[in-house]
């Protein structure tokens, strides 16, 4: 496997991995060949190595812009040193940190065996995967939420996100998400002409560890809100 690009018939960089060095803060973020979905160079003058790459992925929509002030060749490897031109946000950071654990597993993880950081960063991947759904995938009239061992927050994000999508759902991080996730489906909610019913499996279990947090008033009232009936 290598990445090559070519310029006038010449291969200017070919490598197996990518790794991208700000100067600013030292973060170093490698990337594979197989995640890649395209690499853009735009070019000033080369010589005086100005240049801009764009790094695109397969599974998510952000991408990786660097102004490059250097070009380091290793073998199988290519090190691009330079200042991102854009940030890296948490969301950025968090999916490719936890990269292998959200493709490798393919859902396929006990989500209660995550410590918090992971929990985190696998929900912030989801909304790299899938962004904030405008409808929600599960069409069945009544949709099961299980609560029964929920004693987070982001374990109720979790389920939530299962319950209402097919494929790492989001359903937010923290209560401005969860709202902001709430409100971007209400318009398909309020369009249908089903009354959709919220059945909540494990209902002693949420009240138990939630009678004290903010969420379990929140939860109930935005759904009911736009439009959900709920059943415990």
């Amino acid at each position: 496997m290598k990445i090559e690009f070519l310029f006038e018939e010449k291969t200017l960089l070919s490598a197996k991995y990518i790794k991208l060095i700000t100067k600013e803060d030292f973060v170093r973020i490698v990337v594979k060949k197989e995640d890649i979905k395209s690499v853009n160079f735009q070019f000033g003058n080369i010589l005086d190595k100005d240049l801009d790459v764009t790094i695109s992925f397969k599974s998510f929509k952000s991408n990786y812009i660097f102004n490059i002030s250097d070009i380091l060749f290793k073998t199988n490897e290519i090190i691009l040193i330079g200042v991102l031109v854009d940030s890296l946000y948490l969301y950025d950071q968090g999916y490719i940190d936890n990269f292998k654990l959200l493709t490798d597993n393919k859902e396929k993880i006990n989500w209660y065996e995550l410590n918090k950081k992971q929990k985190y960063y696998y929900l912030r991947g989801c909304y790299f995967l899938g962004g904030l759904k405008k409808t929600i995938e599960n069409r069945k009239p009544i949709i099961t939420v299980d609560l029964s061992k929920v004693k987070t927050d982001l374990d109720v994000y979790y389920e939530l996100g299962k319950a209402f999508f097919k494929s790492y759902g989001y359903f937010g991080t923290e209560l401005d998400s969860f709202v902001d996730c709430l409100i971007n489906i209400s318009t398909s909610i309020k369009d249908e002409k089903t009354i959709f019913i919220l059945k909540i499996k494990g209902y002693e279990n949420f009240k138990k560890n939630f009678s004290d947090n903010i969420l379990s008033e929140i939860f109930y009232e935005k759904f009911t809100n736009i439009g959900f009936k709920i059943e415990n």
